[in-house]
């Protein structure tokens, strides 16, 4: 597994290739300043230029800095230290660790022809600032580049999740109008001028609201009272009270009640629907509910079942909660509760 997360673009490898070759000229021109002599000036030059090779094999990159770190007595330590970074950013676990380990060997191994004696606290601080601090730096900036594209997904799919709760919203009770408006027709088998016209408005309400969709991916909601008018159209008998319904509420109400009429026509048909927003108890309640259906319409059963297990986590997040099932006379009940706020007198 690698972490160098990001698949940079044109520009992201543009930005990269004048990245690297800053880093060859900025640590190559550091290390030559403490280079004593054309030998040491080569190995220093050698070891710049390793970095311009350091994304694609940082491990090994690594290593071979740190051989000519060894053999020129520590003279490269400025691409040391960009060498071992470049691992903690882009290396793999494995090959990694190897580097690591070889270039912590070459610094504490002493040379065969040192006669100074070993020095554990200056190795000791050595390592840790030539290996271990560019090592954990590394490691720094590849956790944060994991956790922006980590926050980067999860902002995507919850944009996605919008979309798809808009979608909806906005064309599911139009398509179920159409479904219904169409199954009329089946059924009296003759030219309902009426039905037609009815059917012919719903299809380009609804294709409107998908081109704005599509435009601007976010349609314009519509209200409680084209709800229930279209409802009506559709032949559902609504009976409304909504009145003195919160701001803060508004548009919640709004989305529990287009999903209710929406299950209405695709379960129930052209039933009697009672919605009715008060205040009981101290907190704001919300009831849709619908009488037995007749004969079940043709559309029955055609849903997806998620509509309102994802409205109430909607609900949830105003403080309120969602229940639905079966009534007492054979029909169907929606019910949001909401808290008790500011917006209750």
């Amino acid at each position: 597994m690698r972490f160098d997360v990001f698949r940079p673009g044109l520009g992201g490898r543009k930005r990269e290739l004048l990245t690297d070759v800053a880093a060859v000229v900025v640590c190559g021109g550091i290390d030559l300043i403490s280079a004593d002599g054309l030998g040491e000036a080569g190995w220093v030059i050698g070891a710049a230029g390793l970095l311009s090779v350091r994304r694609k094999f940082p491990a090994a990159t690594a290593v071979l800095v740190a051989s000519i770190d060894f053999l020129a007595l520590g003279h490269v330590f400025a691409a040391l230290f960009c060498a071992l970074y470049t691992v903690g950013t882009h290396a793999r676990v494995v090959s990694g660790s190897l580097a690591v380990v070889v270039a912590l060997a070459e610094l504490t191994v002493p040379l065969p022809d040192d006669d100074e004696p070993f020095n554990v606290t200056f190795v000791a601080s050595e390592a840790v600032l030539q290996t271990v601090l560019p090592l954990a730096f590394g490691l720094y900036i590849r956790r944060h580049r994991q956790m922006v594209v980590m926050q980067r997904d999860q902002a995507v799919a919850r944009e996605r999740d919008r979309i798809a709760r808009e979608m909806h919203d906005v064309l599911g009770h139009k398509l179920s109008l159409i479904a219904l408006h169409a199954g009329k027709l089946e059924l009296t088998g003759t030219a309902d001028t009426e039905t037609a016209q009815l059917l012919g408005g719903t299809s380009r309400a609804a294709m409107r609201d998908l081109r704005q969709i599509i435009g601007v991916l976010d349609a314009e909601p519509v209200t409680v009272a084209d709800l229930v008018e279209s409802s009506r159209r559709a032949g559902l008998r609504v009976q409304s009270a909504l009145s003195d319904v919160p701001p803060q509420l508004s548009d919640v109400v709004r989305r529990v009640v287009q999903e209710a009429l929406t299950n209405v026509h695709k379960h129930a048909g052209p039933v009697d629907v009672a919605v009715e927003f008060k205040i009981v108890q101290g907190r704001p309640r919300l009831t849709v509910r619908n009488s037995p259906p007749a004969r079940p319409p043709r559309t029955r059963g055609t849903g997806t079942g998620r509509g309102l297990t994802t409205l109430a986590a909607q609900v949830e997040r105003v403080g309120g909660e969602l229940s639905w099932g079966p009534a007492a006379d054979g029909g169907f009940e929606v019910t949001a509760v909401f808290e008790a706020g500011e917006c209750v007198r």
